[in-house]
């Protein structure tokens, strides 16, 4: 295979190991979840599955994926390497890692799964994928490697809290190239993104912004918004900066949009955009639904 440069999404559950450590491993029940129109998934394994945070976030994060990159599949070709509770997704343009990014994002926060992306520009060559499966063991092997593995891991792990879509500097010049970025000429739908805030630009790989990613239209907006403000409700207060540095990043994000500052990122329910504001926000939002 050919060594070409490609744009690298990593994705990755945020407190998978903890979950792990808490919760027992259901094999059964998390094959049964895996298969949402199985005849055997009944109301006593959905219920299960709601008192086993590992059983729902593992099955719900893989689905989820699965039906996102299905989806882009249809649009453009990609490359998606997957494991435990992270992926490598590869693409050739900006635009297409960043709406699977965002429509990924958009699935997950409302079922209440925290996760972190990390997108860069790089090198980028799959060598060997095999799989020797026998009835007491087995062989799996994924070969991959190349710069944009790196960075898109780098940005993801930069030390920036939260849920958030992060840019490995070597990105950041595609958003001038039309291909990568088709709406920076006309204008039309550009790829949003904005500048982390100022504590957050001194981490050490450079990551100094994000996908700006609260494109929601207002129903989905406050269902997305109940949703993580009960994660934030539930997760132990050892986690708590992850929520509020999200909470800050979507409030930057809104004001980036017209929106006036919240006083109290803690509000269950979002004040209410004006007419022309949302008329705005719907037609920018038009890529990510």
């Amino acid at each position: 295979m050919t060594n070409d440069n490609k744009v690298i999404l990593f994705v990755d559950i945020l407190g998978f190991a903890a979950l792990t450590e808490a919760y027992p491993i259901n094999i059964d029940l998390l094959k049964t979840c895996g298969r949402p129109l199985s005849p055997s998934l009944n109301i006593d394994k959905i219920l299960a599955v709601s008192r086993n945070r590992l059983a729902h976030t593992f099955t719900s994060f893989h689905y989820s994926l699965a039906a996102t990159l299905n989806l882009a599949n249809m649009r453009h070709p990609l490359t998606a390497i997957t494991f435990s509770d992270s992926a490598f997704i590869a693409t050739t343009y900006a635009y297409e890692a960043v709406n699977i990014a965002i429509v990924l994002l958009h699935s997950l926060l409302p079922q209440k799964i925290p996760v972190r992306m990390g997108i860069a520009y790089g090198s980028f060559a799959a060598l060997r994928f095999k799989s020797d499966i026998m009835s007491d063991g087995g062989d799996h092997a994924a070969q991959f490697l190349g710069t944009a593995i790196v960075r898109a891991h780098a940005a993801e792990t930069c030390g920036i809290k939260g849920l958030r879509i992060l840019l490995h500097p070597s990105l950041i010049p595609l958003f001038d190239d039309s291909r990568h970025n088709p709406g920076s000429t006309d204008g039309k739908n550009p790829i949003g993104y904005l500048e982390c805030s100022e504590k957050e630009r001194t981490n050490k790989i450079g990551v100094h912004h994000e996908i700006d990613y609260w494109h929601l239209k207002p129903t989905r907006e406050a269902d997305t918004w109940h949703a993580f403000q009960d994660m934030w409700n539930e997760a132990p207060q050892s986690v708590y900066e992850h929520y509020e540095a999200t909470a800050e990043a979507i409030n930057r994000m809104r004001i980036a949009q017209g929106h006036e500052p919240l006083n109290n990122l803690r509000r269950r329910t979002l004040p209410r955009a004006s007419r022309n504001l949302g008329k705005n926000v719907s037609r920018r939002s038009r890529n990510y639904q």
